[in-house]
């Protein structure tokens, strides 16, 4: 029984999001702005930052300030941007340039959802309850 729990957990564990890092980027005028963070109060402080082009050769490296933001000046249509926040955490994306505004940015939907966090809080609950069975089998 002990050792189906474990299993469980285990597996339960790894699909959680212990080292994710959010990436955001927009640009304007041919520049770059990107921000990275942890979580929304836990910004990626000096971050690297590298931007490579569609035929993976870089043309950026640069590092995130305290606020987890840089920016970078590109003369290309499409860029795979990449944080290496170190110690596992690590996120790259595509992203082509479309210059929105900052007006536009602001509008964009949050990244985080609600279903998310429900199915975080429910996993948390389901774990504790294993372990109350657990204890009351004593």
């Amino acid at each position: 029984m002990l050792r189906k729990i474990s299993l469980l957990l285990v597996l339960t564990i790894s699909v959680l999001s212990a080292h994710k890092i959010s990436l955001f980027a927009y640009d304007d005028n041919g520049t770059i702005y990107i921000q990275s963070y942890f979580t929304k109060s836990s910004p990626c402080k000096n971050c690297e930052v590298v931007v490579k082009d569609e035929n993976g050769k870089e043309i950026a490296k640069t590092f995130t300030d305290d606020e987890g933001k840089t920016s970078v000046k590109t003369s290309e249509d499409k860029v795979t941007i990449s944080v290496d926040g170190s110690m596992g955490h690590f996120k790259e994306m595509k992203y082509t340039l479309q210059s929105l505004t900052k007006e536009d940015v602001q509008n964009l939907p949050p990244d985080i959802s609600w279903y998310n966090i429900l199915i975080s809080l429910a996993i948390i609950a389901a774990v504790f309850l294993v372990l109350w069975f657990i204890k009351r089998k004593k």
